[in-house]
């Protein structure tokens, strides 16, 4: 399959790289080291993603080239880290279904396989590890930007490597892109350690919501909160982390209201605990341990029919 990836990059002259919605620091990472990589091989490339980048990714030199371009003559679009089309957005669900061909990259074990061709390795902690075996293969030499980008896609992931996937390959990837320049130390200060004042009042706020139900923890992130808090929908991204570590709760969810008039829901569990089929039953997906979907409806709606459907997958686990 990688094969059949770098033949498709190596003709291909315009190219167009989508992240996931919601994104987070492996999307973003792994489509900036992609497209900087294409550059360095002489192609066009343009970056899009259906929801703003996330302040705590705002240390990465080009993230301003995010935004939502219509596609045109691109030769190629390539989906980087997207589980599943709806994971591209209202802006770009129909992109696989265009006249030219589509890749897929991605290490969810819940992906779709919605691709022209589909480089789906879910061993792979984190698709930065792909796109750097990817690089390789298409004898792309490592800068430290580039390397920056990958290793921020791998840090974020594995939670700076502290999850289930993290395994002496990855170690070994990031040890080589270490080496070539970037800094775990700064990627670590700026994603983890750095949050924006908005940030820290939307969590206060999520944070006094949150419930105890049996062994699942959850809370709601509202428009009003947002409002409130002068934040927006992607400031509270990283505190159903935060919820994780409650030490009654084997998963934990947050309800995030959206201006378009959908639910998205993040999931978090502990080693050992698959919460994957949770965001698969509501069409979405993820890994074992962390996951997420987006629904129609209101909070009113959808966190009876999602809280449900937890327990079930957390009694499966018992």
């Amino acid at each position: 399959m990688t094969k059949q990836v770098q033949e498709l990059i190596e003709r291909a002259q315009r190219t167009f790289v989508i992240a996931h919605v919601d994104p987070d620091g492996d999307t973003i990472g792994s489509a900036l080291g992609l497209a900087h990589a294409l550059r360095k091989m002489g192609k066009n490339c343009i970056l899009a993603c259906g929801d703003p980048v996330p302040e705590a990714l705002s240390f990465l030199p080009g993230i301003q080239e995010f935004g939502t371009p219509e596609i045109t003559d691109e030769d190629l679009i390539i989906a980087v880290d997207v589980s599943d089309p709806n994971r591209l957005g209202t802006a770009y669900e129909r992109a696989p279904c265009l006249d030219r061909p589509t890749v897929n990259i991605d290490h969810h074990v819940t992906n779709s396989m919605f691709g022209t061709v589909n480089l789906v390795r879910t061993e792979a902690a984190a698709t930065a590890e792909i796109i750097f075996d990817l690089l390789r293969d298409l004898e792309v030499s490592l800068d430290p930007l580039l390397a920056t980008y990958l290793l921020t896609g791998i840090v974020t992931d594995t939670q700076s490597f502290s999850t289930s996937s993290t395994t002496p390959r990855v170690l070994e990837v990031s040890a080589e892109l270490m080496d070539a320049g970037a800094s775990l130390t700064e990627i670590n200060e700026n994603y983890f350690k750095k949050r924006g004042l908005a940030t820290l009042r939307l969590w206060g706020k999520v944070l006094d919501q949150m419930q105890l139900d049996g062994d699942l923890v959850w809370s709601v992130n509202t428009l009003d909160m947002q409002n409130e808090c002068h934040a927006d929908s992607g400031n509270a991204g990283g505190v159903v982390n935060l919820l994780a570590t409650v030490r009654e709760a084997a998963a934990a969810i947050v309800f995030k209201e959206s201006e378009d008039g959908q639910i998205e829901i993040s999931i978090r569990s502990r080693p050992g605990v698959d919460i994957s089929p949770i965001a698969a039953h509501f069409g979405g997906g993820g890994h074992p341990q962390a996951a997420g979907s987006v629904l129609q409806g209101n909070l009113d709606q959808v966190i009876p029919k999602v809280l449900s459907k937890a327990k079930q997958v957390l009694n499966s686990n018992r």
